[in-house]
């Protein structure tokens, strides 16, 4: 599976977290190990994607030196 591919099936999962997390809300039932599993997930795609300032720092150093 290429990083494309990863990245868009983390964000699809994390999607489909929020529904059932919110579902569970709504109805008043524990969510706490889907929360988790969202959150590991975020990690995961933090850790995947560049960050805007890391991205941002290395295009001011290439103009600036």
């Amino acid at each position: 599976m290429s990083k494309y591919q990863t990245i868009r099936a983390i964000r699809s999962e994390i999607e489909k977290l929020n529904r059932d997390i919110d579902i569970c809300i709504i109805k008043g039932i524990p969510y706490a190990r889907k929360a988790l599993r969202h959150k590991i997930l975020r990690a995961q795609l933090s850790r995947m994607l560049p960050s805007k300032m890391s991205m941002f720092g290395s295009l001011v150093s290439t103009f600036l030196f």
